[in-house]
């Protein structure tokens, strides 16, 4: 779970730079950058909703 945590940092980071890139004109490199972070939330969430359903003490 730590290491999810520190992707979820690096994407909140990323975000920033995303933010700067718009503000002092580089949109097209701002949009990659987004796109990478979309890419890295999105896995670590579902390597969440994995950990999440193989828990012993949630299966029915």
């Amino acid at each position: 779970m730590s290491g999810l945590r520190t992707i979820h940092a690096i994407i909140v980071i990323q975000c920033g730079v995303v933010l700067a890139m718009v503000l002092f004109g580089s949109p097209s490199l701002a949009i990659a950058v987004l796109a990478i972070a979309t890419i890295m939330l999105t896995w670590s969430i579902e390597k969440l909703r994995v950990a999440i359903q193989s828990r012993p003490e949630n299966r029915s």
